[in-house]
């Protein structure tokens, strides 16, 4: 099977080790979304008036990229306020390796009430013209996505983290990294939406061709800790019978499980699930990521 895992995080000095796990695991192909971890942001630079905006690098990734084509790729993290946006996305959309943008704008109030009122727009806009898609943690608001669409219906979409909001064990975090007197009772309320309403709202994003749903913290996102994380599989029927599996992509983001299964637990829970058909397997393991990135095998 063709596995390409859709997203994990590397660091400099990761890429041997990388390499060597993929090898052992089976994995053909990653895309990178570099980040340093224990330094959130890095690596950017400040950048705009008063440095109110990040832009960031990928040294990592891309040298990892050039030195092994076949098995790195990564995506680019954009700010909406960069100042210099159009010529960020063009150099993502003209570098050999880049498959992607990112935002994630589902991590604060503020971030979720910015992209409702369109600050965010211009990275899709420069997106639908590049012909890359954007990965959006939009951490619930699905929804959000419908004004989007409707004005730029060229653009590709990827939902990530199951399009879910914080559940009881990341709620914390959201509450700690937005700051605010009222945060942890807002995050808290968040957290406790009955899951099965608040993933009947990620459902009905199926409805536009132009999105697809990236598969990854399942365990955190469904309360389905520990191999074979078997709470997640009705969730994931119901994204497979919604989108169909050419729109849905498996991705481990093995560097920040919070849940503690090994890399290849992650991979069996899907690969080995005998509620997903052979077809659909290959489809999410890597099939639906090959097409949505444009990133065949050479």
């Amino acid at each position: 099977m063709d596995i390409v895992d859709s997203q994990v995080h590397l660091g400099p000095g990761g890429v041997p080790e990388m390499l060597a796990a993929i090898d052992a695991l089976g994995v053909k192909s990653v895309l990178v979304d570099e980040w340093w971890m224990g330094t959130p942001g890095h690596p950017y630079y400040r950048v705009g008036p008063a440095g109110a905006a990040q832009r960031t690098t990928s040294p990592t990734a891309e040298l990892a990229a050039w030195a092994h084509s076949e098995r790195f790729s990564y995506l680019v993290r954009v700010d909406p306020r960069d100042p210099e946006l159009k010529a960020v996305v063009r150099f993502a959309r003209d570098a050999t390796h880049a498959r992607a943008l990112r935002v994630s704008p589902g991590m604060s109030r503020a971030e979720t009430a910015d992209f409702a009122g369109g600050v965010y727009d211009e990275v899709f806009a420069l997106a639908a013209a590049s012909g890359l898609p954007v990965f959006v943690q939009i951490a619930g608001h699905a929804d959000l996505l419908e004004r989007i669409i409707g004005k730029y219906p060229d653009v590709r979409i990827v939902l990530c983290h199951c399009g879910m909001p914080p559940g009881a064990r990341l709620w914390p975090i959201f509450a700690q990294m937005e700051g605010l007197e009222d945060s942890e009772d807002y995050w808290r309320r968040v957290g406790e939406e009955p899951l099965d309403q608040a993933f009947t709202k990620v459902l009905r994003a199926a409805q536009w061709p132009q999105v697809a749903l990236k598969w990854a913290h399942a365990p955190v996102m469904f309360n389905a800790a520990g191999y074979p994380n078997l709470a997640a599989r009705p969730f994931l029927r119901k994204a497979l019978d919604a989108f169909g599996a050419e729109r849905v992509m498996w991705a481990s983001d093995i560097s920040a499980n919070q849940t503690g299964e090994s890399w290849a637990e992650l991979i069996f829970a899907i690969s080995e699930n005998p509620e997903v058909s052979a077809a659909e397997r290959e489809w999410i393991m890597g099939r639906t990521a090959r097409q949505w990135l444009a990133w065949e095998q050479e």
